[in-house]
């Protein structure tokens, strides 16, 4: 399977900033890997494309179909960007109040629509018991057609933006888990990354795990690092 790699671009950057990465991107010819590029919905119109193994996503979406909502973002909007993948129930959006039922409702949005959900998950605390994963993934999924390739990125809550890592043994442990855990509710495959503190310092260590990808953010920002990750991996 080819490696997924996301880029969370979060409250980043600027016009200048997205042109560069475009025109440095557009540059590199993907072997063996998928991108997914998620800038703010902003700037999405600066990503032109060229390669037919990098698309793009957008970090959030409505939950409802209602042209009244101030400031949500309608499926119709992203398509018009050619929008392929949404984060869906990322930690920092949980914070801000988004509870397991709102999730789902725009994991259903996402699939009703022909668009990809990454639906994030991850315990708070190291001493967490994984149960809360489980929990955030059956909940993402209720009512989910069973056709369906969930992909579920880990990022344990307390990993992201820290610097620290979990073990590549608790990686693995959780991946499986996550793997295991999906089959058992009827889905025949399923895409699991990981993300938190990742680094072209310890990629290379990570990506070794019993992972199909990573979700990356603060290094996203910075596209040599970036691209030394995305060349490390796709050349596995």
């Amino acid at each position: 399977m080819r490696k997924l790699i996301v880029a969370n671009y979060k409250m980043n950057g600027n016009k200048k900033l997205f042109a560069d990465i475009v025109k440095k991107i557009n540059k590199y010819k993907v072997k063996d890997t998928k991108i997914v590029l998620c800038p703010p919905f902003v700037y999405l119109d600066e990503f032109k494309i060229k390669s037919n193994s990098v698309f793009l996503g957008c970090q959030d979406i409505t939950n409802i179909d209602n042209s009244k909502s101030t400031g949500q973002i309608s499926p119709n909007m992203l398509h018009e960007f050619s929008v392929k993948y949404v984060i869906v129930g990322h930690s920092e959006r949980r914070s801000l109040g988004e509870n397991d039922e709102l999730i789902n409702e725009k994991v259903h949005v996402c699939i009703n629509n022909d668009l990809m959900p990454i639906i994030c998950v991850g315990e708070k605390k190291k001493s967490d018991k994984l149960d809360a994963v489980l929990t955030q993934i059956q909940s993402a999924l209720k009512g989910i057609e069973k056709s369906y390739v969930p992909i579920i990125a880990y990022e344990p809550v307390w990993a992201i933006g820290t610097g620290k890592l979990p073990t590549v043994s608790r990686i693995n442990k959780v991946a499986d888990m996550i793997r295991s855990y999906i089959s058992d509710l009827g889905y025949k495959n399923s895409v699991v990354l990981y993300g938190g503190s990742v680094s072209a310092q310890n990629y290379d260590e990570i990506i070794n795990a019993n992972i199909d990808g990573l979700l990356l953010g603060g290094v996203s920002l910075k596209f040599d690092e970036f691209i030394e990750i995305v060349k490390g991996i796709d050349h596995v």
